[in-house]
């Protein structure tokens, strides 16, 4: 069993996908986020004794407390990896798909790489303050993974010319 402090600022989706309570996490605030998740998945998968592999993070599993310091919570879907092991195997996909590397979605492979997939679909909403499946993108992009692709293209063949 896992017992939280209390977080008075709830998650970080509660700011990012609001358009009031968003104007309050300015750059500065947004980094410092994102920095502290970086630093708790660190941990997480190199020095807590057991490699810890959390296979749901997203914005709604990100607490904030009274400082805005976030706290990654809601290891119910977590495996813990013994020795050096730094992967595994499920036949049953559980999780949130927006979040989910796309080897563990089709094939049930998780390891320390899935969750820095989900880390990058998470920073691509701190940064954007969309959602992943939000259907505001323009032309064919259907989330913000490939939102993020078609950009990085256009800059890059702008690059090339």
């Amino acid at each position: 069993m896992l017992l939280y402090e209390y977080m008075p600022n709830k998650s970080l989706d509660s700011f990012l996908f609001d358009s009031i309570k968003r104007k309050e996490l300015d750059w500065a605030m947004r980094f410092k986020i994102l920095n502290a998740i970086a630093r708790g998945l660190l941990y997480l998968h190199q020095d807590s004794r057991l490699r810890i592999i959390h296979r749901d993070l997203k914005a709604s599993n990100i607490l904030l407390d009274n400082d805005m310091n976030p706290k990654i919570s809601d290891f119910g879907l977590a495996r813990m990896c013994g020795g050096d092991q730094v992967e595994g195997n499920t036949s049953r996909i559980v999780g949130t798909y927006g979040y989910m590397a796309p080897e563990y979605a089709s094939d049930g492979l998780f390891s320390t790489k899935s969750d820095a997939f989900s880390f990058g679909v998470l920073l691509l909403e701190i940064v954007s303050g969309k959602k992943n499946k939000a259907l505001t993108y323009k032309d064919d992009d259907n989330n913000i993974i490939a939102h993020a692709n078609s950009k990085l293209e256009k800059h890059a063949h702008k690059e090339i010319d």
